[in-house]
């Protein structure tokens, strides 16, 4: 035991000789409100290399305290810790409560600027005073690892997904995840009947699914995460994820048709394409026109003893009923 206590006075001690310049380094006590107490000592700098540095480190040891005060790293306890900024961002800072549940932190040998930040208050603790916190009876006497974090940085919230719509009001889209669209887009999923791709509304995106966008030309438009209740089998529409370069009679969207691909790069990421089958490539069509199904619900269009076809012309979403043509609008196109 003495042995012990000596080593670990020796690395403490070269944790405090300053052999390094530190950036930031703490003594931190956590004393229980029955007065049992433990310490632990974190510190960074540049001057250290990533994860263990010789002399700037002491393994814990709970010499049968009631309270704990550690950080653990490869699954090792260690009442000192110094390292470089890289290591220590986001390390917790783990304690192991006893029968009590209020508690104090207290601060001292302060050099630098060194966070601790409190989860369940969501801020950076001020370490010019002692900080009281109180834990849930339920975490009396056990280990706490999530509660205090050292330089915490929260992880960047990812940003929202995206499309942007070609000067014809189209584009494809494909994600690893469910989601719906934000902005009032309307979306496609897509079935190959001999040149044309036949389209039924769908109200979300399937994770590895193609979809096909229908918005305001060239513009941006939002999704959110979140799923839906439509059927996607039978959809041709083929994630860009999917794609590689040796594939044949490979089509992609070009303004409101879909055109044969004859380049020889990677497609796009989170866009969408369609294949036919590779038999017979030399009959294949250069341009695969999409006709809309379902148009029985659009407004406005007064004429309803006549089957009507929703197809796509200069970009445009248009509605022939018998002789007549129509805009989303119900107004006859001329």
């Amino acid at each position: 035991m003495k042995k012990i206590m000596i080593s670990l006075l020796m690395v403490a001690a070269a944790l405090n000789a300053m052999a390094v310049t530190y950036s930031g380094k703490v003594k931190v006590r956590l004393t229980s409100s029955d007065n049992q107490y433990c310490e632990a000592v974190v510190a960074t700098s540049d001057d250290l290399n990533d994860g263990l540095n010789n002399s700037y480190y002491a393994p814990f040891n709970d010499e049968n305290k009631d309270v704990h005060l550690y950080v653990e790293y490869n699954s090792v306890k260690y009442a000192h810790f110094g390292s470089s900024a890289a290591t220590m961002q986001n390390m917790p800072l783990v304690m192991k409560a006893n029968s009590a549940t209020s508690y104090t932190l207290s601060f001292s040998a302060m050099v630098g600027t060194i966070e601790i930040y409190d989860t369940e208050a969501d801020a950076n603790i001020d370490k010019s005073q002692d900080y009281d916190f109180t834990i849930d009876a339920g975490e009396a006497n056990t280990i706490i690892a999530d509660r205090f974090i050292i330089n915490y940085v929260p992880a960047p919230t990812p940003s929202a997904p995206q499309v942007t719509t070609n000067d014809k009001g189209w584009a494809t889209f494909s994600y690893s995840e469910d989601l719906i669209p934000a902005d009032g887009q309307t979306l496609y999923k897509g079935t190959i009947n001999g040149e044309v791709l036949s389209l039924d509304e769908v109200h979300y995106v399937k994770a590895g699914e193609g979809v096909l966008v229908y918005g305001t030309p060239s513009t941006t438009y939002d999704f959110a995460v979140g799923n839906g209740s439509d059927d996607f089998s039978g959809n041709d529409l083929k994630a860009t994820a999917t794609y590689n370069t040796s594939m044949e009679n490979v089509f992609v969207l070009k303004g409101d048709a879909f055109l044969k691909y004859v380049g020889t790069n990677a497609l796009a990421a989170n866009k969408a394409y369609i294949q036919l089958p590779v038999a017979g490539s030399n009959n294949a069509p250069q341009r695969i026109r999409m006709v809309i199904n379902n148009t029985t619900a659009v407004e406005n269009v007064a004429v309803e003893s006549v089957e009507a076809e929703k197809f796509v012309e200069n970009g445009e979403i248009l509605i022939r009923r018998g002789n007549e043509v129509y805009n989303l609008q119900g107004q006859i196109v001329k």
